[in-house]
């Protein structure tokens, strides 16, 4: 399930509008809302082009993060002062 929030962050870090967008992916305005708001979500073609109009991966766009990055956190976390290992 796409993160809608991450697809909307992405955008507007690109200063983009979704009549933008929608225009790059040959759809209408409300369709790429549509993708925004959770109401639908696109295609595997779509996410590749979405990809790369926004300059980020598949994994940005769900909001995964891998595996490095959860234990290093944690690892982070453990390392504070007063945290019993």
């Amino acid at each position: 399930m796409m993160n809608v929030l991450r697809l909307k962050e992405y955008r507007e870090k690109k200063q983009l509008s979704q009549r933008d967008i929608a225009k790059m992916l040959d759809m209408t305005q409300q369709g790429y809302h549509k993708w925004e708001s959770g109401a639908s979500f696109p295609n595997a073609k779509q996410i590749v082009k979405l990809c790369n109009i926004l300059d980020c991966t598949p994994n940005d766009l769900f909001g995964f993060r891998g595996v490095h990055e959860v234990i290093g956190e944690e690892l982070k976390q453990s390392l504070k002062p007063g945290n019993k290992i």
